[in-house]
């Protein structure tokens, strides 16, 4: 599996758990659970599910989720660190004991039923011993994982600086913001998710084209999104779901326009993720519109 390909597919992970943290879209006489946004008035941000809707620079975003992530990856290096130190004394306890009942002998004259309970009394010391140099392991192996991840954030902290991020998209569909990028409270539970793209509120079985020029990844079913696409723009990737009766194939060159199919009902999902991380981390799609007036391009 290419690399490409590898991060679609954990980008399909990601959001198939999101999906299935949150409803699917309401039906056509269902309120949102949102509240569309709209531009601001007054000169106040529009509001959005836990307050005022601040648009934040790409840039600002990927360096907060970044430091996050390393500041999650250090309390779990040391968490871990605290497990292995004390399984080390443990099993240092556990040896000593295993060494003294594994070289007690037994004896000459003891029954055939105080054998059988000093062989199983050494079964169980072995079995303890094999058991904690698994634990331990294990323990050794996740940390040599954190490290690689801890590294893996420090080199993407400097890369945010230089990588090329999306400017001037188009969108995918026509229509107005019905769920915003961010943190809501679910209309239900009251839980606090994190919502890592927008849903647009578009005719019903609108056509939806591609934001940018790129190579599709996928184009399939995603659990809780219906049918969808993800696109490779080189160093971003761009998920448009909530899609029927798609036309591209997967590995095929896209360009900005071009159809990729059409709204299931009405409600697009768009999400756009920066190549940085394991499965990439996801940035608020709307600053990244084009501007009327504007031509599209690239920038760094």
């Amino acid at each position: 599996m290419s690399r490409a390909s590898a991060s679609a597919v954990v980008v399909l992970l990601g959001l198939s758990i999101t999906a299935r943290a949150e409803d699917r879209e309401p039906s056509a006489s269902a309120p949102a659970a949102i509240v569309p946004q709209s531009a601001p008035t007054s000169g106040r941000a529009p509001l959005g599910p836990l307050g005022p809707v601040v648009q934040l620079d790409p840039r600002a975003q990927l360096a907060a989720q970044l430091a996050d992530e390393a500041q999650t990856i250090d309390k779990t290096i040391a968490t871990v660190a605290d497990k292995l130190s004390e399984a080390d004394r443990v099993r240092l306890e556990r040896l000593r004991a295993a060494y003294r009942l594994l070289r007690a002998p037994v004896r000459a004259s003891a029954s055939a039923g105080e054998r059988m309970a000093a062989a199983r009394r050494r079964a169980a010391a072995r079995l303890l011993v094999d058991r904690d140099a698994a634990e331990r392991s294990l323990l050794t192996d996740e940390t040599a994982h954190l490290k690689a991840a801890q590294a893996r954030t420090a080199t993407d902290v400097q890369t945010v600086t230089t990588i090329t991020l999306p400017v001037d998209l188009a969108r995918p569909a026509k229509g107005t913001i019905a769920r915003a990028f961010g943190t809501l409270e679910h209309e239900r539970s009251k839980a606090v998710l994190s919502r890592r793209g927008i849903d647009l509120e578009v005719e019903t079985r609108a056509n939806v084209i591609a934001p940018a020029d790129g190579t599709v990844r996928y184009a399939g079913p995603i659990r809780g999104l219906d049918a969808g696409v993800v696109i490779d723009h080189g160093d971003y990737l761009t998920v448009i779901a909530k899609l029927d009766e798609l036309v591209v194939p997967v590995g095929a060159p896209i360009h900005r326009g071009d159809r990729i199919g059409h709204a299931a009902r009405y409600r697009v999902y768009f999400e756009v993720r920066v190549k940085l991380g394991a499965g990439g981390l996801p940035i608020d799609p709307v600053p990244l519109f084009e501007k009327p007036g504007k031509k599209p391009r690239q920038s760094r």
